[in-house]
């Protein structure tokens, strides 16, 4: 976007602070003259403007770029200030002839470091591959606000898995030196994995995606130009079958829950199971509940699955009220404060209980596990047909349709969870 403003015969550059920034730039908005009344010069100083102002904002986020970084970072500010886009001075010597006049035009009254930011006056850091993960952690610090450490744990470990990954083929080599045949090497490598040792096609694409996302980037926002659609272009594997997981029947569930050999796995892991079963929420919505979010005194006892600053739910749509009603219920009678040893560590209660199901042979196949409590509840809601709308609060999806209202009260949910309630 271009966030241009006219007033009278002068353009603007106005932006609203976003949302993300407003903690550290208290402004409401930012509005800059252009110094001009031609729409086309006003677009291009515009948009050259906004890339520095954007810097600047992700700068305050980061606050840890290398000293020789910070003054390139100054150089390409001044360059974006000027309307153009900061090439080493190798690059502006190769730029077509009209370019180049534009640039030298545009030097009249410039300043020394006005003049070698437009024709160009250092060559861009070199940064490696493993320094540019480090970078990419300080850029997109925005996309792991209010996560929890697990949360940003579980999305920080595939990005280093891939970049590793990719350096292990190709080395350490700097950045702007990537060209198409270390990506496809990297793709070829993965190509025998997936033939001789069994390995899921999605997890190299979900590598492709990693490693494109740390390259695209960093190359951007250090002004490296790699051409990152011809870099991926045609990489990702054919998707392979998978095989998803298999919803327990009504009976099936029930049986689980009252093995006697549940008794051995201790009460943290037998609780969720049957939360799980008569909620059909995620079994980490479950884990990440405070106790002011279990509301068992009220006439209708529910939990309310939110987002909080630390621990962002999976989607918008996945705040909801819940009813407790059968097994649900009598799980958080007995745990009341909720799973606060297991909050911040879920993978930890889920694993567990998997081993534990396997280990005692308790689920129908390997392709039974926890998470199919939730694929179970659906079709159970789904088979005493609910409206759409309550299946969607009820499982936290999105409603395909305009939204009005409220949606369903906790007594209308209340009384469809009792035509499904495993426990009589």
């Amino acid at each position: 976007m271009s966030y241009l403003l006219k007033r009278e015969n002068t353009y603007y550059y106005n932006r609203n602070t976003p949302t993300i920034y407003r903690d550290l730039d208290p402004r409401k908005n930012v509005r800059i003259s252009l110094g001009t009344a031609c729409k086309r010069t006003a677009l291009r100083k515009s948009l050259a403007l906004d890339d520095a102002i954007v810097d600047y904002w992700q700068s305050l986020l980061t606050d840890s770029q290398s000293h020789d970084l910070e003054r390139f970072g100054k150089i390409v500010h001044i360059a974006r200030q000027m309307g153009f886009a900061y090439k080493p001075i190798t690059e502006v010597a190769a730029l077509p002839m009209q370019e180049l006049l534009e640039r030298i035009l545009a030097l009249q009254s410039a300043s020394e470091k006005q003049v070698k930011a437009v024709l160009g006056g250092k060559e861009a850091s070199s940064i490696s591959l493993s320094q540019a993960l480090e970078k990419y952690w300080q850029l997109s610090q925005d996309l792991v606000f209010n996560k929890s450490e697990s949360q940003i744990r579980k999305w920080r470990n595939p990005r280093i898995k891939a970049i590793n990954s990719f350096i292990a083929i190709v080395g350490d080599k700097p950045l702007k030196e990537v060209i198409k045949s270390d990506i496809t090497s990297f793709r070829e490598w993965w190509v025998k994995r997936v033939n001789n040792e069994g390995k899921d096609p999605d997890s190299a694409n979900k590598d492709f995606i990693h490693l494109k996302g740390i390259l695209e980037l960093v190359s951007d926002r250090e002004s490296i130009g790699l051409d990152i659609a011809h870099l991926f272009k045609k990489i990702k594997l054919k998707k392979a079958i998978k095989q998803t997981r298999l919803p327990f029947t009504s009976d099936q569930i029930v049986s689980l829950l009252n093995n006697p050999k549940l008794s051995e796995m201790g009460s943290d892991g037998r609780n969720l199971l049957m939360i799980v079963a008569e909620t059909g929420a995620r079994p980490s919505e479950i884990i990440g509940l405070l106790p002011e979010d279990i509301i068992l005194n009220d006439a209708i006892p529910h939990i309310y699955i939110r987002n909080r600053k630390d621990k962002m739910l999976k989607t918008p749509h996945s705040e909801r009220t819940i009813p407790l009603v059968g097994y649900a219920l009598e799980a958080f009678r007995n745990c009341p404060n909720g799973f606060l040893k297991y909050r911040n560590k879920p993978d930890n209660l889920t694993n567990a209980i998997s081993k534990f199901l396997r280990d005692h042979r308790l689920t129908p196949s390997r392709q039974h596990t926890v998470y199919s409590l939730r694929h179970s509840f659906q079709d159970r809601i789904l088979s005493v047909n609910a409206p759409d709308r309550v299946q969607a609060e009820l499982m936290g999806h999105k409603f395909n349709r305009p939204k009005y209202g409220n949606g369903a009260s906790l007594e209308q949910k209340r009384d469809w969870l009792n035509k499904i309630c495993l426990k009589s």
